[in-house]
């Protein structure tokens, strides 16, 4: 079996676990957010950040962001003038991001079965439709809530790596531990097939290295940046996209 046919699969844990009651799936993200290495996870949040702030130079109004996790992402945009609603499917994210700012709008969503209400003329939607069950239904939903002309901020990792490959052929297939929520893995050329399917079109893109966060200011980072920049199915980590309806 190829890699390009390894990365249609889903994680085979993931594929033998029947979908959670609603209470399930708040339990196991409460338990994802507990868990969770925070400071090299907050590092690469403000790595992603920044790209996510370049992306959106010039923009200001109503901001949305979907999985929003500790809710630093919101905060920054909320300081930036920004007009922020923030929504995860974790009350504990929810609370945490309550925290953060003094005028950021928190609640308690789950996307995948849950309304979306409201237009918004920026939505992100950050390292999370790797972890629902119909992405192109929920993409879509995401879609159909932006204002006219307005923007979405897609961030999906990209599973099959220089390093998981490597991984793969040595016999390991345990996708690093991410089977308890990543439900699709995702290449770059899955990235861009899900968003045809939903009528979006790229405008900008960008890759985050493979290259450990923490090594941000070196030159193996910087030399990893341009490596995933020209070979994003190779020495991406996640990618980035700004996506519009026109």
């Amino acid at each position: 079996m190829t890699v390009s046919e390894i990365a249609t699969m889903t994680p085979p844990p993931s594929s033998e676990r029947p979908p959670l009651a609603p209470a399930g799936k708040r339990a196991l993200f409460d338990h994802y957010w507990e868990t969770r290495n925070l400071p090299s996870a907050d590092l690469r949040t403000r790595l992603r950040t920044a790209i996510v702030e370049k992306f959106l130079q010039g923009i200001s109004g109503s901001l949305l962001d979907v999985g929003c996790g500790r809710g630093a992402v919101a905060a920054h945009f909320a300081e930036l003038g920004f007009n922020v609603t923030a929504v995860d499917i974790s009350p504990l994210a929810v609370r945490w991001t309550e925290l953060q700012h003094p005028t950021i709008k928190a609640a308690l969503l789950d996307l995948e079965t849950e309304p979306l209400h409201g237009t918004f003329e920026t939505i992100l939607c950050l390292e999370m439709l790797q972890q629902v069950r119909d992405p192109v239904a929920v993409l879509t939903k995401l879609r159909d809530a932006l204002a006219p002309g307005g923007s979405l901020i897609i961030s999906l990792p990209n599973e099959f790596h220089l390093a998981r490959r490597l991984s793969i052929l040595a016999g390991r297939i345990d996708f690093g531990g991410i089977e308890d929520t990543h439900i699709k893995l995702y290449t770059p050329a899955e990235h861009r097939r899900l968003f045809a399917q939903c009528g979006l079109m790229v405008t900008r893109a960008c890759s985050q290295s493979i290259v450990p966060a923490r090594w941000v200011f070196g030159l193996p980072h910087r030399l990893g940046n341009c490596l995933a920049g020209c070979w994003p199915s190779l020495f991406a980590l996640s990618s980035l996209y700004r996506l519009t309806t026109e």
